[in-house]
């Protein structure tokens, strides 16, 4: 004979966490359930919703945004300027870019959530991996957004990627037209940022792929809530324009938003590599961690074939589609037969307790062991002399400390064989599902008491509270988590409505609870007044979800409704403004004084002349052709001497681009100098040959700013 054993609470640094969210959880349910009926309005409780909802935002004030924006780095800025200028433009540009932040902080606290609450291994894979990479291109379209407004920030970014591209990218930007020379690329940008959002569609699509009844709306009231906190907060902080972007001035200082444009200051002080390298282990072992710390569940599900009937109740019910009706081929008067798919069954057991016929069970935990089990028990605190309340609540509700621990705790009656598979190793470590014990009253009496613990309250079938009832029973109390708060995303709805379908919470003491897990004093609260102790009852607050007739319902004060509508907002209002008040103005980390700056476009000279070419190639060239250029032939190295106020400062060569180097050579050269005047002297060498003066003159640097020394290829000369 061996005993059934809880496994959620075996990942204790993973309850730790859990058990630190769900306090925040109450703290807000507090302030936002203004009576037993109502559920509260609590965002925490929507956050995959409320980040699809800030997606729409971003999408409406985009596309008004789109109408006014003009593309090029002359028109980008000035047009921004003036959208800004009204109230409308700036108010819808301030709601764009908050939302936007928002964006990022909601799906990092729906992702810590969803970690926290065990919800990221076994067949819940595939959307925590297409999570996290939505997060990423959340990051790269809005970074793509902040680009095109052309301001400091901008060429911050410009700059880091001049350094980190090179090549005709760098003379794109530092060449001698920028406006017509980047203007394609603005457009491109524009383009994608505008487009790219398509493939944000076909992400969220994958997303929630496995889902039954995906939802992909927020509450109305969450809607509200959302809009109203974002107008708020512009009109309260409307978005101020950084400077222009003119790269002939060094940018020392600016407003930078860390959610998206924090690596620019990072990787100047830890450099690319370690900084880069660093964020891409962390992610690729974040992405990983379905498959580095999986855990266990009490599936898959198991089909008893003798019993099933083909009606489908399990397949409708089940959250995660892990079944299908097939048809049947056996000699059974029935069509269909329920067929689990192993990888996609969490262990829920909804499928359990909607099953009419005892067809289908959990392959670790066998509802009739743990039904026996309470039975027995219920029937020996009966003939004790005191029927005991049986309070039946999932592993999430066991394990973060819902229910008071048992005083005077009892062994079980013997238990019987387990149906399925067993897990030895775990049992002994780990809580038994049914508890013996008492709580005291407000006297200090014992009061027998029998806890039922099962993966989800959704796999209670209404039979069990009857069952409670019949053998011998003083009442029964459901706690169930929130009915959008489930670990298993529908177990509340199918319990409460198989409850109230059956009639059964009008029959005897039984009482079905939403609460959120670690709500101690109110299961204390209702096993009070169960009791008939009111004094103990009165000393808890009641802040959960009541299914069934019985439940007072009192009309709340006017300052009771108020409070229950504006706290949703609040903790919006708080949320939101954490995520904007993370753009500090940083400072770059430039060395003082300016910069001269060359850059170098240069054709290059063949390697090769066509005179050293065979004549078996020349004979098949048209007349007149440089055989060399036409055939690809390599270039020359450009090599480049500097000398500042007479002082060598750089000797570099510089290679042609390309698989075999007939590409153009590019070269962009720094050289931070103190303000005023400097003589400059630039050397050349294209054939590895002889070095040519191609600039002697003297240039005046400006504090903070740029002088762009141009080669020019066709005069053989850098020219200012």
């Amino acid at each position: 004979m061996s005993k059934q054993h809880s496994i959620y609470p075996r990942r204790r640094w993973l309850r730790t966490l859990e058990r630190g969210t769900a306090y925040l959880e109450r703290a807000i349910n507090r302030f936002s359930t203004v009576n037993e009926r109502i559920r509260p309005y609590n965002p925490l409780y929507h956050l995959g919703t409320l980040a699809i909802f800030l997606l729409i935002v971003l999408v409406v004030t985009g596309l008004y945004l789109t109408i006014f924006y003009r593309p090029g780095a002359e028109r980008a800025y000035p047009s921004v300027a003036a959208l800004s200028a009204t109230w409308l433009g700036s108010a819808v540009r301030t709601v764009h870019r908050y939302a936007s932040d928002a964006l990022i902080v909601v799906s990092i606290l729906h992702a810590l959530k969803m970690f926290f609450s065990d919800r990221f291994w076994g067949s819940r894979w595939l959307a925590w991996l297409s999570g996290w990479l939505l997060v990423v291109l959340f990051w790269i379209i809005g970074l793509m957004g902040y680009w095109l407004i052309w301001d400091q920030p901008a060429q911050w970014l410009t700059e880091y990627f001049i350094d980190l591209l090179q090549g005709p990218f760098a003379y794109t930007f530092l060449g001698g037209q920028i406006a017509s020379a980047t203007f394609s690329l603005f457009v491109i940008v524009l383009f994608l940022h505008i487009f790219l959002p398509i493939l944000l569609i076909i992400g969220i699509i994958v997303h929630l792929l496995r889902l039954a009844r995906a939802n992909y709306l927020a509450p109305r009231w969450l809607i509200v809530s959302a809009v109203a906190a974002l107008l708020l907060l512009a009109l309260w902080r409307p978005l101020q324009l950084a400077l222009p972007a003119d790269m002939d001035m060094l940018v020392r200082q600016t407003p930078l938003d860390w959610w998206y444009l924090s690596f620019l200051a990072l990787t100047e002080k830890l450099g690319d590599g370690v900084f880069w390298g660093t964020a891409v282990l962390v992610l690729v072992a974040v992405m990983a961690l379905p498959w580095l710390r999986p855990g266990q569940h009490d599936g898959p599900a198991v089909v008893i074939e003798a019993n099933c009937t083909g009606c489908g109740a399990c397949a409708h019910e089940c959250p995660f589609n892990a079944i299908d009706m097939v048809e049947r081929n056996d000699d059974t008067e029935y069509s269909m037969l329920a067929v689990v798919k192993p990888n996609m069954c969490t262990g829920c057991g909804i499928c359990v307790g909607a099953c009419p016929d005892k067809a289908i069970e959990l392959d670790r935990l066998h509802s009739g062991v743990i039904r026996q089990d309470l039975q027995r028990n219920l029937s020996l605190t009966q003939r004790a002399g005191e029927p005991a309340i049986a309070v039946y609540a999932c592993e999430r509700h066991a394990a973060l400390g819902t229910l008071p621990p048992l005083e005077n705790p009892k062994s079980l009656a013997e238990a019987a064989p387990m149906i399925g598979g067993t897990i030895p190793l775990l049992q002994a470590k780990q809580p038994p599902r049914i508890n013996v014990g008492s709580w005291p009253d407000s006297q200090g009496q014992h009061r027998p008491v029998i806890t039922c613990v099962v993966p989800c309250t959704g796999m209670l079938h209404p039979n069990w509270a009857a069952e409670t009832i019949a053998a011998g029973g003083a009442g029964a109390i459901v706690v169930s988590c929130p009915a959008h708060d489930c670990s298993h995303r529908e177990g509340p709805n199918w319990i409460a409505s198989r409850l109230k379908r059956r009639r059964t919470l009008r029959k005897g003491n039984v009482h079905f609870w939403e609460l959120a897990p670690g709500s101690r004093q109110q299961v204390v609260a209702l096993w009070a007044q169960m009791i008939g102790d009111a004094d103990q009852a009165a000393t808890a607050r009641h802040s959960g979800t009541v299914v069934g007739s019985g439940a007072a319902v009192s009309s709340p004060s006017r300052f009771a409704f108020i409070r229950h509508s504006l706290a949703g907002l609040l903790i919006l209002l708080i949320t939101f403004l954490g995520a904007i008040l993370l753009t500090p103005i940083t400072d770059t980390n430039l060395p003082d004084g300016g910069q001269i700056r060359l850059v170098i476009n240069h054709g290059g000279k063949v390697a090769v002349a066509s005179g050293e070419l065979s004549a078996e190639i020349l004979e098949k060239l048209p007349e007149n052709v440089d055989a060399a250029q036409v055939l690809g032939g390599a270039r020359l190295p450009v090599r480049l001497r500097v000398a500042i106020d007479g002082e060598q400062v750089l000797e570099d060569s510089y290679e042609a681009r390309g698989l075999r180097q007939e590409g153009s050579i590019y070269g962009v050269e720094s050289q931070w100098v103190a303000s005023g005047e400097h003589a400059v002297q630039i050397w050349l060498m294209d054939d590895e040959v002889e070095w040519r003066l191609v600039f002697d003159d003297t240039v005046t640097v400006d504090e903070d700013g740029v002088v762009r020394l141009l080669y020019n290829d066709e005069h053989d000369v850098f020219e200012r």
